[in-house]
């Protein structure tokens, strides 16, 4: 996780080293899961200082579930597993 603010919000951008966000993104997508992914050109000095290439961002609103989140997670970690 990036995230490193003093305050935290439910936005969350995460780093799966090893895994192109934009294709993680794509394949969430599929799974009927939305998110948006970024690479070092959209945030050149944030993304250096924490030596990221490209990020995976979940922004869950006041209307998603726990269960959605639950199932968020839970599908990234079956994709980042294969």
């Amino acid at each position: 996780m990036l995230d490193r603010g003093r305050e935290r919000c439910g936005i969350v951008t995460i780093d799966v080293r090893g895994h192109d966000a934009a294709d993680l993104k794509l394949r969430l997508r599929e799974r009927g899961i939305n998110t948006s992914s970024s690479d070092r050109d959209d945030g050149v000095l944030d993304m250096d200082e924490k030596r990221a290439t490209t990020v995976l961002r979940f922004s869950p609103h006041y209307y998603n579930t726990t269960d959605e989140l639950a199932a968020a997670v839970e599908v990234l970690g079956e994709l980042i597993r294969r």
